[in-house]
């Protein structure tokens, strides 16, 4: 065992070439970390692994469909999460292991109009030009 505690203590951290810098750079502690992004991908293999063998084992009716549905979003997810390791831009509403929590808009920058006001977009206001 001796020799094989030398090979690990002379592993070298993994270098992950196919993930975008802003993604590496972020702290361990930060909600959308690699390490924590990474542990809800496991998650959700995990679970997709699960639920595609409940679907082969279901019988025809609202359950399957009900398990279908849930492979496909989960799968989506995984894609959505891939993406955000190659780009670092999230492209889904939702985030968490289980997509619990729901993404929050913040303007950067607002537009003003000729007069210096802030434009506000309101679909129902018809009487006001927008």
């Amino acid at each position: 065992m001796d020799k094989m505690e030398k090979v690990r203590a002379a592993k070298k951290p993994p270098e992950y070439k196919n993930v975008c810098e802003y993604v590496k750079s972020l702290p361990d502690d930060h909600k959308a970390s690699l390490k924590e992004v990474k542990s809800w991908e496991k998650h959700n293999r995990d679970i997709v692994k699960e639920l595609k063998y409940k679907h082969r084992r279901a019988e025809k009716g609202k359950e399957k469909d009900i398990l279908y549905r849930e492979i496909i979003n989960r799968e989506g997810y995984l894609r959505r999460i891939a993406t955000y390791f190659e780009t670092g831009v999230w492209l889904d509403l939702f985030w968490g292991k289980d997509q619990e929590n729901k993404v929050k808009y913040r303007t950067t920058a607002y537009a003003y109009d000729e007069d210096g006001i802030r434009k506000y977009f309101h679909p129902i206001d018809t009487e006001r030009e927008i």
